[in-house]
C-alpha cells in the first residue's frame, strides 16, 4: 500500500466516524426530546390558577428565528390562518390558540431544546390545569408550503388529530 492510498483511506474513516458521531449525537437529543414534556413551555402557555387554568388548551406555535424568508412568512400566515379561521372555535372541549415565538429572544432558546426542533418548525402542545401534556411536530408543513388549501387541511386535521388522542 502506497502512502497516498494509505492517508486517502485514513482520511476516508475519520470522515465516516465523524458523521456516524454526528448522525449519534442528533438522533439521541431527538429520542431525549421526544420523552420530556417541556414544562417550561407550560408555564407560558397557559394561566397558573384560577378557573381558565382547569380549561383544556391546545397552543399551535409557530417557532421562527430572527432570519425570516418569503417562506418562513407563508409558513406563519398560514398557521395563523388555519387557527383564526378553522379552529379558534375551539374542538371537542378545547380551547385553540396561535402563537409565534423567535427562538432566539431570550428565554426561548429553550423551545429548541424541549421539542427536539433543528429549525423553524410548527408545534402543537396540549395543555390541561396548566400542566403540559403531549404534543406533536407538523413536519409536513414545509412540503405542502407550495399549496396553500394543503396546508390549511393539513394542519387543522393534525391538530384536530392531537386533540382527540386521549
Amino acid at each position: 500500500m502506497t502512502g497516498r492510498l494509505l492517508l486517502k483511506l485514513l482520511l476516508f474513516c475519520f470522515i465516516a466516524a465523524s458523521v456516524g458521531t454526528m448522525l449519534h449525537k442528533a438522533a439521541s437529543s431527538k429520542a431525549a426530546a421526544l420523552k420530556a414534556r417541556p414544562a417550561a413551555a407550560a408555564a407560558q402557555a397557559a394561566p397558573a390558577s384560577g378557573p381558565a387554568a382547569a380549561q383544556n388548551l391546545a397552543v399551535v406555535y409557530y417557532f421562527y428565528t430572527n432570519t425570516r424568508c418569503a417562506s418562513c412568512l407563508n409558513l406563519e400566515a398560514y398557521t395563523r390562518e388555519t387557527v383564526d379561521t378553522l379552529l379558534s372555535a375551539g374542538y371537542n372541549g378545547w380551547r385553540v390558540e396561535f402563537r409565534a415565538v423567535n427562538v432566539e429572544e431570550p428565554g426561548n432558546e429553550h423551545f429548541m431544546r424541549d421539542y427536539g426542533l433543528e429549525s423553524k418548525s410548527v408545534v402543537v402542545q396540549k395543555f390541561a390545569g396548566g400542566q403540559a401534556l403531549d404534543w406533536i411536530e407538523l413536519d409536513k408543513v414545509w412540503t405542502l408550503l407550495g399549496d396553500r388549501a394543503a396546508f390549511v387541511n393539513y394542519v387543522a386535521a393534525e391538530t384536530r388529530k392531537a386533540l382527540d388522542k386521549k
